[in-house]
């Protein structure tokens, strides 16, 4: 099960920074993420809005956050329980950034750190067929699911969903299915699940990679 991709960026110059997967799970720089879709199909569906924010080790607050409703003209494939599930409307749509602009602050804020978001292969599927679209680019961040993180720590037999993952480390469910909001509760999941890697000695980011893709299924 690969859940997560290896970061390639060219060497710096001077002594070389010790790299993001190596770096103490409190230490490291990380990028939360969230999507609110129109769907589940990369090819067929809208990114609707774009939620991030970038936290620094431990940081309950984050250094910087970004949130934009995406442009779309034409929404009339959107279904109508994603207008009441998001609490996006079409009239916020016409209103909105354009994807480009919206997709391109977001991976500024992304580069060089750990990449957080909960049932991360839908996030990057989108992210990367528009990547591919707008530029060519290939995406290759170095992604922690905190599903699946979630999935191996409480021994369930799936990963669990952000309001399971929340219920089970009691974190209150405020705003659900609000890009904003889920990038909030995902930032206090993955802190909640440091805690609990910590305790069973994982110290660095590549020691959970390590021992969650060891045990995850699916």
């Amino acid at each position: 099960m690969r859940w997560f991709f290896s970061l390639r960026r060219e060497a710096p110059l001077g002594p070389e920074p010790v790299p993001v997967w190596e770096r103490p799970l409190g230490e490291a720089p990380y990028f939360v993420l969230d999507l609110e879709t129109s769907g589940f199909s990369p090819a067929r569906d809208k990114i609707l809005s774009v939620a991030c924010a970038t936290f620094s080790g431990w940081s309950s607050e984050p250094d910087e956050s970004f949130y934009a409703i995406v442009r779309h003209d034409d929404v009339a494939d959107v279904p109508s329980h994603i207008w009441e599930l998001t609490g996006l409307t079409p009239e916020a749509m016409r209103d909105g950034e354009p994807l480009e602009v919206a997709l391109r602050r977001a991976l500024e804020l992304g580069a060089g750190r750990v990449w957080v978001a909960h049932h991360v292969r839908h996030d990057l599927g989108f992210l990367q067929r528009a990547t591919d679209a707008l530029w060519r680019l290939r995406l290759r961040p170095l992604a922690m699911d905190t599903a699946v993180v979630a999935q191996v720590l409480a021994r369930a037999a799936r990963p669990l969903t952000l309001d399971e993952a929340c219920e089970w480390l009691g974190i209150p469910v405020v705003g659900r299915h609000r890009a904003d909001a889920d990038v909030r509760m995902t930032a206090a999941v993955w802190r909640k699940e440091m805690e609990l890697c910590g305790r069973l000695g994982l110290q660095t980011v590549k020691d959970v990679i390590d021992w969650v893709s060891a045990r995850a299924t699916g």
